[in-house]
């Protein structure tokens, strides 16, 4: 199994999907998992309407309030952090990827890196890129 990569900030993980059946397979996995999506930004889209090319690239903003707001009760300044999201691209060779934030390197900025809803997170990123991708 191929593994997801850890590059400062963000996790990439290779998808075996093209990229708007990566992007229908995370919204499934969020489904499942009874975890809304509060946003879906189609920035290939928006670039067409501004005149430009951009290969397909789409994020996907998610997450449990019930789960942030416990981080933000411990320090609200993780609210810019708020809600997960992840990436889906496609590079210049045609491979699909998918990144999310590496929730332990940047709960190390606010003293939360400690706190088992990081690990959940974290836990829970991991596993909607692997069985999405």
């Amino acid at each position: 199994m191929t593994e997801i990569k850890k590059n400062g900030r963000l996790c990439i993980f290779p998808s075996a999907f093209d990229s708007k059946e990566t992007v229908r397979r995370v919204e499934r996995e969020l489904e499942k998992r009874k975890i809304p999506v509060f946003a879906k930004f189609d920035h290939e889209k928006n670039a067409q309407e501004a005149g430009l090319l951009l290969r397909p690239t789409e994020v996907l903003v998610f997450g449990s309030p019930e789960a942030g707001t416990k981080l933000m009760q411990k320090n609200q300044s993780f609210a810019i952090e708020l809600p997960l999201r992840m990436s889906i691209w496609e590079d210049e060779k045609g491979k699909v990827w998918l990144a999310f934030p590496r929730m332990s390197y940047i709960a190390e900025t606010y003293n939360l890196a400690m706190d088992p809803v990081i690990d959940n997170m974290q836990a829970l990123l991991e596993d909607v890129a692997k069985s999405a991708a």
